[in-house]
């Protein structure tokens, strides 16, 4: 006996993809490497459409929802902030990299020495675009992508597509999670700034004490050469402590999900 196709039966089996896409593409939309302009609209679409092929199986949706009523608006913009979250998430990680490389490129004297910032479209000092690559490369190498995929797809059971998420509670949580941004940013550049203030409080006293002598115009140099070899050392530091902000943002979407639907 064939079963008769209403459009209640449409919506539902629309919403399986679609409510999830919307999830998809806005994690998509927002996440560090795939948000850069170099990446085109097209490619993040067909991404986000394999993406969402391949959670649609584990997907369940218990009722229809028409996206032309207030309950689709609602729908919508709850899994856009779920992804948008989510991918919130690791931009803090990144963003705390790119402040690092930019106060150290103050520090030793290269906060002139700019290049367009192929993620966002704005000019950024050279070594803040050096860390950029380094920990992009970084996160692909430990199979960072896969984390987030997976992360994805669980968070369509631990957060599901009928659920209320997004309380006053996780927003809170998440300005908290905004600060870290400035905190960890100090923390990776905090060796080398403290070595070059050491190294320009010095050229002060040495200026002071012989004032015939130019010392600034070598200060410059030995500024600009130990820098770069605060940065050779930093480097290591830099994966060890990049694989640490990654694990603390997986545990920040955990807290997500856990504090979602608590008013």
């Amino acid at each position: 006996m064939l079963t008769q196709f209403t459009y209640d039966s449409f919506l539902l089996w629309w919403g399986t993809f679609f409510w999830p896409f919307v999830r998809v593409g806005a994690l998509l939309a927002i996440f560090p490497v795939l948000s850069s302009r170099s990446v085109s609209t097209r490619i993040k679409l067909i991404i986000a459409v394999i993406m969402t092929i391949a959670i649609m199986p584990s997907v369940q949706l218990n009722s229809p929802i028409d996206p032309f009523t207030n309950a689709g608006l609602v729908m919508g913009f709850t899994q856009a902030g779920i992804g948008l979250a989510m991918g919130l998430a690791f931009v803090v990680v990144f963003q705390a990299v790119t402040l690092a490389g930019q106060m150290l490129a103050n520090g030793m004297g290269l906060g002139f020495a700019s290049m367009v910032d192929p993620s966002t479209g704005v000019s950024a000092p050279v070594v803040s675009q050096f860390f950029t690559i380094i920990v992009s490369l970084l996160f692909v190498s430990m199979d960072g992508h896969l984390l987030v995929i997976r992360m994805l797809a669980d968070s369509f059971h631990t957060m599901p597509l009928d659920g209320h998420f997004l309380s006053t509670l996780s927003l809170k949580e998440f300005v908290w999670w905004g600060g870290h941004l400035f905190t960890w940013g100090i923390i990776i550049s905090l060796p080398a700034m403290t070595a070059l203030l050491m190294a320009n409080i010095a050229l002060g006293v040495i200026s002071r004490a012989a004032p015939t002598l130019n010392v600034f115009s070598i200060g410059f140099v030995i500024t600009i050469l130990g820098g770069l070899a605060l940065l050779w050392w930093l480097l290591p530091l830099l994966a060890e402590q990049f694989r640490w902000f990654m694990h603390e943002a997986l545990k920040m979407v955990q807290a997500l999900r856990l504090t979602s639907g608590v008013s």
